[in-house]
């Protein structure tokens, strides 16, 4: 069964004041600086998206977003399929001064003067912000051979002088 698209622009004053769910997948080719950050990413974002509002009466956006994306591994500079998942709680306000009402758990979002929020770019910050910032292989999957390092060998019958015998020698005198 397909998943529904979410749709790019919403009503977000009108989707809080319904407690509205949304439950629906943006394709990962229209979210452009996603793109540019990684590989590539192939499968869509799985968006769960709930508007309501807390006991405080503040409207909120919480839910969660998740894909597949792939990257530079930093260990080995090879490709690594990578899941990214992004939890938020965000509170939707209309200017500064309500977002610095806002309680620090909530992360603002500006609405548009209409109470219009792009859910695309919020999701896509969402992502993008979920992504690791040293993307690696799990240990033991990358492709470099791990060499072990070659100890330091010391000729032991090699006497080296003390940088201290000047001192002792100071000493003595």
């Amino acid at each position: 069964m397909a998943e529904a698209q979410l749709p790019k622009r919403v009503d977000a004053v009108k989707l809080v004041d319904n407690n509205q769910q949304l439950n629906a997948d943006i394709d990962s080719k229209n979210l452009t600086r996603l793109l540019d950050a990684v590989v590539h990413c192939n499968e869509p974002v799985h968006c769960e998206i709930q508007f309501e509002r807390d006991q405080d009466k503040n409207r909120m956006l919480t839910g969660s977003c998740n894909t597949n994306v792939v990257m530079i591994c930093q260990r080995c500079l090879g490709e690594v399929s990578l899941p990214v998942t992004s939890r938020f709680q965000l509170g939707l306000v209309f200017d500064d001064d309500q977002a610095r009402q806002l309680p620090k758990r909530l992360e603002p979002v500006e609405l548009d003067e209409n109470g219009q929020l792009d859910l695309w770019v919020v999701m896509e910050d969402e992502v993008l912000l979920a992504l690791p910032a040293f993307p690696m292989h799990t240990h033991g999957e990358c492709q470099l051979e791990q060499t072990e390092p070659e100890p330091d060998y010391t000729d032991s019958d090699e006497k080296r002088p003390n940088p201290f015998d000047v001192l002792a020698k100071l000493k003595q005198k």
